[in-house]
């Protein structure tokens, strides 16, 4: 089947069920506790109730025809989802009393290490996920969360002008941003752009990027992540993450939080994709805002290496580990899929958006030491322009790119 088709459907069903439904998914259906190789729609339920309980329009179908005349079965698990059982193994645990190093201080910078916007969020913590290139400038950048870098991430034409006004201008990015080590002097660069999310529609990224300085980059190292064995990482390609129910790869990541996870005695594994999940809530203008999310990847923490997963522990992702790397194994060649950016409700399953989206909506490459340029931060250009804009960025009359930045007041 094709992906698209296949998105389609599940888009679909997501928007014309009730409110009980948080989420749609292909993905492996899971019996008795046990997920087995079976790929089916996954439906997640904030309550899962017996059919007897359920008005006729709110049962849900029992199998799902594809337009290809394929006939998939459903699956119906009770989670919810938000930002950022069995007996596990110890190891993967020892961040609940002893700090991973990924919050220590790096220079030079890596991925999977803590990091937040100083100037908006100093009390707040997320994951520096990669560096990349910003192939809009030609320089290297590091990439993140909106919800780690972004005080508010809402386009600007859904926020008010009586609200909280707030901008990116010349907002200063530190690494770390940890009790008794939080401070200006952390700066590694400032807020550059980030993709606007929104509450009337999908959403499909949740990124931001920063600027580095020179003296904080390694051409030899900056593309590695803390704790992890890889190093030079290419992205996926749309084909793979589009095929990764089939090649069903291991995954890596590392974050703030958690550490490096994948490479120990637990494993992370692909559940679903592609994902549809909603109700998770985003900061505007100081409130919180359900805004719904298509085409991710969602993933457990296991120790099997294949199907059938008989054991799902918790902590594939916790919070301030948003804007971690998510990355898969493709036969021996380990790829940046996606960034992790939310986890259920239970601590069960972690989500992340897909790379090759953020790729092409932010105009970004993978990095693999060669060297090009920064981004001069003392000569930050903008335009202004009148009202509450409903565009991502305006390609200007001078020939360049300015991206939303926030709402300011004349």
């Amino acid at each position: 089947m094709k992906h698209e088709e296949l998105l389609k459907i599940i888009e679909d069903y997501h928007t014309n069920t009730d409110d009980n439904i948080v989420g749609v998914g292909y993905g492996y259906k899971e019996t008795n506790g046990i997920i087995t190789d079976e790929k089916s729609i996954i439906f997640s339920v904030k309550e899962k109730l017996p059919i007897s309980k359920l008005a006729s329009h709110k049962i849900l179908p029992s199998e799902v025809k594809i337009s290809n005349d394929e006939i998939l079965t459903t699956d119906v698990i009770q989670e919810e989802y938000k930002l950022m059982t069995t007996v596990c193994d110890p190891a993967f645990y020892t961040w609940q009393t002893t700090p991973p190093s990924n919050r220590n201080k790096f220079r030079p910078l890596k991925g999977g290490i803590s990091t937040t916007n100083y100037t908006r969020s100093s009390n707040y913590v997320g994951t520096l996920g990669l560096i990349a290139k910003d192939n809009d400038t030609n320089s290297i950048v590091g990439v993140s969360n909106n919800h780690v870098l972004i005080d508010d991430a809402f386009i600007c034409s859904e926020r008010s002008k009586i609200g909280a006004i707030t901008n990116i201008k010349n907002n200063d990015v530190t690494q770390p941003n940890e009790p008794g080590n939080s401070s200006i002097s952390n700066s590694i660069g400032k807020v550059k752009k980030y993709y606007p999310i929104r509450s009337d529609r999908y959403n499909y990224v949740d990124v931001a990027l920063t600027t580095v300085k020179s003296s904080d980059i390694n051409l030899s190292s900056s593309y590695h992540q803390e704790g992890l064995s890889t190093t030079n990482l290419p992205f996926a390609t749309t084909s793979e993450i589009n095929n990764l129910l089939t090649t069903n790869p291991l995954l890596y990541s590392a974050g703030r939080t958690t550490g490096a996870k994948g490479e120990g005695l637990l494993k992370l594994r692909v559940l679903s994709s592609p994902y549809v999940v909603s109700s998770i809530y985003y900061n505007k203008q100081g409130a919180g805002i359900s805004v719904s999310y298509s085409d991710c990847i969602r993933y457990c923490v296991t120790y099997d290496t294949t199907q059938p997963i008989t054991s799902i522990c918790p902590y594939p992702i916790a919070g301030g580990d948003s804007g971690s790397a998510l990355i898969a194994d493709f036969s021996g060649t380990k790829k940046i899929i996606g960034l992790a950016f939310a986890g259920s409700s239970d601590n069960l399953k972690g989500i992340a958006c897909r790379i090759d989206r953020i790729q092409t909506l932010m105009n970004i490459s993978a990095w693999n030491g060669e060297a090009i340029s920064f981004s001069n931060t003392n000569s930050t250009m903008e335009i202004t322009v009148d009202g509450l804009s409903d565009n991502e960025y305006i390609d200007y009359i001078d020939g360049k790119r300015y991206w939303q930045s926030g709402l300011r007041n004349k």
